[in-house]
């Protein structure tokens, strides 16, 4: 089931994002801020953040939020599912559940960037499976030798 995610939900998106790997767990900071961020306010700007569970388990998540000065352009700025339930679907399920929010709105493009190493493939492969494209690279962008990889799916037919 996905649902909104309440306050009560900050430390499991923590704990998603460093048990999937997208971060070490002595570097949560941004996670932290981001959540404390989006109770205090970001979700009137538009800022969304739901959870996948089964059975009260808590097993993905994912954030996105309007670009600022654009039309209809969002960015998701996190998605990421607990190794106990990957490769069951729920990662595509998210995904959708995003566009599908995001279309029911109106908007027009969604945006998501990703790191250019060899550990990330995995990931790219997923957004292009979910039919994105990737849009651009831009060399170092995280550091020396770690490229972005941005990726782009039109949502409306305009």
């Amino acid at each position: 089931m996905i649902r909104p995610a309440t306050s009560a939900d900050s430390a499991t998106v923590t704990a998603l994002a460093v048990a999937a790997g997208m971060f070490p767990e002595e570097d949560t900071e941004m996670t932290d801020t981001m959540m404390a961020d989006y109770f205090a306010g970001n979700r009137e700007r538009g800022h969304s953040c739901v959870i996948d569970e089964e059975a009260g388990q808590p097993l993905g998540v994912a954030y996105w939020l309007p670009k600022p000065a654009t039309d209809g352009t969002w960015e998701l700025l996190m998605i990421a599912v607990h190794p106990d339930g990957q490769g069951q679907g729920r990662g595509g399920a998210l995904m959708r559940h995003v566009e599908d929010a995001l279309r029911i709105q109106g908007q027009r493009i969604l945006l998501v960037e990703t790191s250019g190493t060899a550990d990330f493939e995995l990931t790219r492969r997923f957004y292009v499976k979910c039919g994105y494209e990737q849009e651009a690279r831009v060399r170092d962008y995280y550091g020396a030798g770690t490229d972005m990889v941005l990726f782009r799916k039109v949502l409306t037919g305009s």
